[in-house]
C-alpha cells in the first residue's frame, strides 16, 4: 500500500511536471507567422494555461460566503 501511495505520488509529480512544460512552450509559442485561425487557437490556448494557473483550486474559496444560506 505504502508502495502504491508513493508511486501515484511520483506520477502526480511527472504529470505536473509535463503540463508545466507544455505550458510554458504554449505560453512562448511565436504566431507571427500564422494564419488569423491559428493565431486565434494558439490565443485560446493561452488563456486557458492562464485560467489554470490564475485559478488553481487550492484550497477553500474567498467568494465561499456566496453560498451561505445565512445572508
Amino acid at each position: 500500500m505504502k508502495i502504491q501511495a508513493e508511486y501515484a505520488r511520483e506520477r502526480e509529480y511527472l504529470r505536473k511536471k509535463d503540463e508545466y512544460k507544455t505550458d510554458r512552450e504554449t505560453m512562448k509559442m511565436d504566431t507571427s507567422h500564422m494564419s488569423p485561425k491559428t493565431k486565434q487557437f494558439w490565443k485560446l490556448e493561452r488563456k486557458d494555461v492562464m485560467r489554470r494557473r490564475l485559478f488553481q483550486d487550492d484550497g477553500p474559496s474567498n467568494t465561499d460566503w456566496l453560498n451561505d444560506e445565512n445572508h
